[in-house]
């Protein structure tokens, strides 16, 4: 490879690229320790849509601040789900961090399991290289690095561009899982372009020391990083959302309405007080809502830290908080499981299995979801419910430990029953 790469603070900056096309036709292999694909926060899809057939630059719809439930149509968390709609994406090969293992299919299906589908199919297969499944209005392919190339031979034919997240090279706490020659290897495999890589410093994924780790990937590649970013800096310490995901305490925020973003930052540290003081989590919540920002992140950690002390009612309430604010996110998608949980404690089971007939429908692929249907239908005598359980759990157990060799689809719909 040669010239240069654009490098960007946050995954959805990219999109500053979307107008050039480099999606167009090709198969994107991302290499991330995440995977930024799920539904659009409330209005993102219109909106997205509406920018679209007007030819605008969809980078003016990104959210200038790296959580949800702030002004834009779409952010880091949810970038390909965009990209589907405004850069004409439709193949997508995820490279996480994890190398395969015994039963590396389950842990594929479960990076996936509490994506939405929105009620369509999707049409999940495995094989001895890849999981395939469709989300978000992408055909999305689960790798693990060590059989890339593997993947690559048996299942793309066209064209490929790359996109890369350095924190795919080591985690929150500065842990390296892969090296600079190991990903400059699986990059030059693939072939084509290099389109763009991100730092997730910002963000709270890369800690700011390995910043350099661009530079150094871009040289192994015999190209120059080009720094591309464009957003502000956040109104907060550019550590905050590492110590955040580190699960560290913060600092108290008296100061934060000197801040532009004085409700995302009580919430932050709401965050991170979550789960050892849900009371003292709560009053942050309470707070960033009178400053005009509803936490649907907050809601959720509140919620689960009270589930685990054995408040369920109150657990369940804030759990339904977050749903309400962010419905069809992951976060809210588990919340949703806690909830009918808690339901079940609190009503018994048969309102929890009504409860649990729609979210069981939005998640095919989700094990849980389904023995728990399972349980409670053979509990209340519902054998017909009981039945399309266990025949969906099969089908996921064909995922998850198929035959070496063997090709395994979950049937039309993903099975849905």
């Amino acid at each position: 490879m040669s010239g240069h790469v654009d490098l960007f603070e946050e995954h959805g900056e990219v999109a500053a690229l979307w107008p050039e096309g480099p999606y167009r036709g090709r198969t994107v292999v991302c290499f991330d320790r995440h995977l930024d694909l799920k539904p659009l926060a409330p209005g993102g899809e219109e909106a997205l849509s509406l920018s679209a057939a007007r030819g605008e630059n969809p980078a003016g719809l990104l959210r200038e601040l790296p959580v949800r439930g702030v002004p834009g149509a779409f952010g880091l968390d949810d970038f390909w789900s965009a990209a589907a709609i405004a850069a004409e994406l439709t193949e997508l090969v995820w490279v996480p961090s994890w190398t395969s293992h015994p039963g590396w299919q389950a842990t594929a299906v479960d990076c996936v399991s509490l994506i939405a589908t929105g009620g369509t199919a999707a049409d999940p297969c495995v094989s001895d290289c890849c999981l395939t499944v469709r989300l978000c209005g992408v055909r999305l392919a689960v790798v693990p690095a060590d059989l890339l190339s593997r993947h690559l031979t048996a299942h793309v034919s066209g064209e490929v561009v790359v996109d890369i997240d350095l924190d795919w090279l080591m985690d929150e706490h500065g842990r390296a899982d892969h090296t600079v020659d190991e990903l400059a290897g699986l990059v030059g495999a693939c072939g084509g372009e290099l389109s763009a890589m991100t730092w997730s410093t910002r963000s709270g994924f890369l800690p700011h020391e390995f910043r350099r780790v661009g530079a150094d990937v871009a040289a192994r590649l015999g190209m120059r990083a080009r720094t591309s970013s464009f957003l502000p800096s956040t109104p907060w310490p550019e550590d905050l959302l590492l110590n955040v995901h580190r699960g560290r305490a913060l600092q108290a925020d008296d100061d934060a309405d000197g801040t532009a973003a004085p409700g995302v930052v009580v919430a932050l540290r709401g965050l991170s007080l979550a789960q050892d003081s849900p009371g003292a989590a709560q009053e942050c919540y309470e707070r960033a809502a009178a400053r005009g920002y509803r936490s649907s992140w907050l809601a959720y950690k509140i919620g689960i830290a009270h589930y685990a002390r054995g408040g369920h009612r109150i657990a369940r309430d804030w759990l339904r908080e977050a749903i309400g604010i962010d419905g069809r996110d992951t976060l809210a998608m588990h919340a949703r499981i806690m909830s009918v949980r808690a339901t079940t404690r609190l009503e018994g089971p048969r309102t929890a299995l009504e409860e649990l007939h729609g979210i069981a429908a939005q998640l095919p692929l989700r094990a849980g979801v389904w023995r728990t249907m399972r349980l409670l239908a053979e509990h209340t005598g519902d054998r017909e419910v009981a039945a399309g359980a266990r025949r969906q759990l099969e089908l996921i157990q064909g995922l998850t430990a198929p035959r070496p060799g063997v090709p395994h689809a979950a049937g039309p719909g993903g099975g849905q029953v």
